[in-house]
């Protein structure tokens, strides 16, 4: 009994130091065996976590939980994994026997899908549900968070993004209101914002895969004047995901993963110049890869040990023009061109474009006031990352090309 007891109370310490949130790009793979133990490790360890799962962003939440139950129990070794039954349709989000299951759990994962089903189950017109505010209770008490794909889109204060594409940001702007039938590219948002637990940053996913840069850089612009507005957000890469510990005290996010990275835009010094075209300077990015991590409070960025300065070990001689950097199909498409511009010799500053016309694009980098690292992974010598601080971005129609 004295060893249960023990083992009860060690576990409990470990969860109270939690409260985490582990925010996964989308394309979470069975085999990501960092981002799943580092859930289950966040929610009391092996043996000992019990993660309730929300499937509620799925088209098919009975069928999605199975293989999250699997995943954490079968796979990970997780104590349990129980679905918790809240969906769009299913109108228990204040029911209390739904809540006493929430408050039974010490992790929970939210499941990919569409983020606008989370909000209408769990937050309707930015009311919290019992379920939602027990949710929260937990996580203040030392719960983890995780989420993937709209299960990480949906977890920020700030308004949410519900769709568009980059170009169709930056030509037509941000509209409230959700998603426009008629013009699925177009970009928007709910101007209710997201749950709630991640306060001062818009969260978005698929990022890199997807050339989704342009229209988190517009988002921000334009709603950073509204009361849930914010000037900083990020895009977390498919297969990656940031971790954010001490959230109620210093956030911290660490970057996991080895299959891209997690940028970061703030447009709080950004200047919109006065001009019949769009045309944006001064919006820094940040990209980090993996044990990189960033100081959310204050933005302050630490590499990891294993990366070294790339100014003065540049591989590339000069940094390469894409002529598609807004691309939504060509995967990573910004991401390469920036990885190798701060591995590049001479150009300090270049010029992109975006194959889109009419109208196009230019894309201005600078890395004047930036600082590139890389490495080679630890359990891969074969391998080499490349990530990037304070990144000068500049955008504006191009009337020449």
């Amino acid at each position: 009994m004295g060893l249960l007891v023990f083992a009860f109370l060690t576990s409990l310490v470990g969860l109270a130091a939690s409260q985490s949130l582990v925010l996964v790009g989308g394309g979470l793979t069975d085999g990501n065996a960092d981002v799943w133990n580092k859930v289950i490790e966040l929610a009391g360890g092996p043996g000992v976590a019990r993660i309730g799962v929300f499937t509620t962003a799925s088209s098919d939440p009975i069928g999605a939980a199975a293989y999250y139950v699997d995943m954490f129990v079968n796979t990970y070794g997780a104590a349990s994994a129980t679905y918790i039954p809240v969906t769009e349709n299913s109108n228990n989000a204040d029911d209390q026997s739904v809540v006493e299951l929430v408050r039974q759990q010490t992790g929970f994962f939210f499941g990919g899908g569409d983020q606008l089903r989370i909000l209408t189950a769990l937050r309707p017109d930015g009311r919290d549900t019992l379920v939602l505010a027990a949710l929260k209770d937990m996580l203040k008490s030392g719960a983890v968070v995780g989420g993937t794909s709209a299960g990480t889109a949906c977890q920020s204060a700030a308004v949410m993004i519900t769709s568009g594409s980059s170009w169709n940001a930056l030509t037509y702007g941000a509209f409230s209101g959700g998603p426009k039938p008629l013009n699925p590219d177009y970009l928007t948002y709910d101007e209710n914002g997201g749950l709630g637990l991640l306060t001062g940053w818009v969260t978005d996913t698929h990022f890199s895969e997807r050339g989704r840069e342009g229209r988190l850089i517009r988002l921000l612009q334009d709603t950073r004047d509204r009361n849930i507005g914010t000037t900083r957000g990020f895009g977390v890469d498919e297969d990656m995901a940031l971790v954010v510990t001490d959230l109620y005290t210093r956030p911290v996010g660490t970057v996991i993963g080895s299959s891209g990275g997690v940028f970061f835009a703030d447009v709080t010094k950004t200047i919109v110049v006065p001009s019949p075209n769009t045309f944006y300077t001064g919006v820094s990015a940040h990209y980090l890869t993996q044990d990189d991590w960033i100081d959310l409070t204050t933005g302050n960025i630490t590499f990891a040990t294993w990366k070294s300065a790339l100014k003065g070990n540049e591989y590339y001689l000069n940094a390469e023009v894409s002529t598609d950097i807004l691309s939504a199909t060509m995967n990573r498409r910004w991401a390469v061109a920036a990885d190798q511009f701060f591995d590049n010799r001479r150009d300090d500053s270049i010029a992109h474009l975006s194959f889109e016309r009419n109208p196009r694009y230019e894309v201005i980098f600078d890395r004047l006031s930036g600082a590139g690292y890389g490495g080679y992974f630890p359990n891969n010598a074969n391998k080499f990352a490349v990530s990037y601080e304070n990144l000068q971005v500049a955008i504006h129609e191009n009337t020449i090309a």
